[in-house]
C-alpha cells in the first residue's frame, strides 16, 4: 500500500468513527461538518484538501494502470520491433510457366551425343617419330569411359587424321572392345597388344586426354593384362612445335587467331604464311616458356579470302636450318 493510500484510509476511518447513528443523524452531521470547517485552521484545511486530491489521483491512477502481463516470453523468438507493420495482402498464387528444356548437346543422326575429343597421332620431327594432337568431334556418351573409348576408336582407325602428315603407330584392324575407369586408372580391352613403345604412348596420351591427369592405363588382350602404361615425358614424346589452331583443313574468318605451342631454344619460333609459292607474311613467335617447359603463343592474322599454308618452325642454333616444322592448310572465307 502506498503512502497516499494509507493517509486516505486513516482520514476515512477517523471521520467514520465520529458518526452517530440516530434519527436526526443526517442533520447533526451536516451541522457538525459546517462548524468543523469554520473553526479549522487554514493549514488543516489545506492539508485535508490536498489529501483528498491525492487520494483521488491515486484511485484514478490505479484504475488507469494496465494489468501486468504475466505471459512468458517465447524462448525462440527474435526481438521484434516496437511496431509491427501490417503485412501487405499476398496476391493469389499463379501457375509458373513451364521451364524451357535445357539446351541439348550436338548429336549425331542416331541421337548419340557428340564431343570434341583430343586424339594423338604420329608425325615426324627431324626424322624421328613424335606425337601430335588433333581435336575430333565424335559420337560419345557423357562418362569419361565412353569418351575415352570414342577417342581410342578414332585413334585406331586408319587415315583418320585430318593432317595427311600424321598417321597411327597401330596396325590396321586393331579394335577397342571396351574401356572402364576405376579411380585414377583405366582398363582398355583391345583386340591386339601395342606393337611398340610409340604405339603405347599414343594410347596413353589419348586416354589421358579424355580422363584428365596422368592415369595408369592397363591394356588387356584376350583376358590377359599385356601392358601398364603412363605418359612419358613430353620433351621426349611430343613434337617440338604444334600448330593447335586453326587445325588442318578448316575454314576461318578473315581475321583469326593462330594458337601455337612447343618447346624450342630460347622459346622463339617463326610463323610463315604462304599462298601458293608466295610468302604473304612472316612473324616471330615468342612462346610463354622455354625448355624444358612447354610454352604457348597466340597470334592474330588478317588475310584476304583464299587458301593458305601456315608454317610453324624454328631455326637450328647450329646451322640456321629449318626444324620442327608443323604446317596446316586453311581456307579464309
Amino acid at each position: 500500500m502506498t503512502r497516499d493510500e494509507d493517509v486516505l484510509r486513516q482520514v476515512l476511518e477517523a471521520e467514520a468513527a465520529k458518526v452517530e447513528v440516530r434519527p436526526d443523524a443526517l442533520a447533526a452531521i451536516r451541522a457538525r461538518t459546517a462548524r468543523r470547517w469554520r473553526w479549522l485552521p487554514f493549514g488543516a484545511i489545506a492539508f485535508t484538501a490536498a489529501t483528498a486530491t491525492a487520494a483521488t489521483l491515486v484511485v484514478v491512477a490505479l484504475a488507469a494502470r494496465p494489468a501486468p502481463d504475466h505471459t512468458a516470453p517465447d524462448p525462440g523468438a527474435v526481438t521484434a520491433p516496437a511496431t509491427t507493420p501490417t503485412p501487405a495482402p499476398t496476391p493469389p498464387a499463379t501457375s509458373a510457366p513451364p521451364a524451357a528444356p535445357p539446351a541439348s548437346r550436338s548429336s549425331t543422326s542416331s541421337g548419340t551425343a557428340s564431343a570434341s575429343l583430343a586424339v594423338y597421332y604420329v608425325g615426324e620431327d627431324r626424322g624421328e617419330p613424335r606425337l601430335y594432337r588433333e581435336f575430333h568431334r565424335l559420337p560419345a556418351g557423357s562418362s569419361p569411359a565412353e569418351k575415352a573409348r570414342a577417342a581410342v576408336t578414332e585413334m585406331l582407325a586408319q587415315e583418320s587424321a585430318d593432317d595427311p602428315d600424321y598417321t597411327s603407330a597401330w596396325p590396321s584392324g586393331t579394335r577397342v572392345l571396351d574401356v572402364s575407369v576405376e579411380g585414377a586408372g583405366a582398363t582398355v580391352l583391345l583386340s591386339a597388344a601395342p606393337p611398340d613403345d610409340l604405339a603405347g604412348q599414343q594410347l596413353a596420351w589419348t586416354v589421358a586426354a579424355a580422363l584428365g591427369g596422368d592415369p595408369e592405363v592397363r591394356v588387356v588382350v584376350g583376358g590377359r593384362e599385356v601392358a601398364k602404361l603412363r605418359k612419358a615425358a613430353a620433351l621426349d614424346t611430343l613434337g617440338a612445335l604444334w600448330l593447335i589452331e586453326p587445325q588442318h583443313g578448316t575454314t576461318v574468318a578473315r581475321t583469326f587467331e593462330v594458337h601455337a605451342a612447343g618447346t624450342v631454344f630460347e622459346a622463339t619460333a617463326r610463323l610463315t604464311v604462304r599462298k601458293g609459292r608466295t610468302v604473304v607474311t612472316e612473324k616471330t613467335v615468342t612462346l610463354s616458356a622455354g625448355p624444358p617447359a612447354r610454352g604457348e603463343a597466340r597470334i592474330t592474322l588478317t588475310l584476304a579470302p583464299g587458301t593458305y599454308v601456315l608454317e610453324l618452325y624454328a631455326f637450328s642454333a647450329a646451322d640456321g636450318s629449318v626444324q620442327h616444322l608443323d604446317d596446316h592448310t586453311v581456307t579464309v572465307r
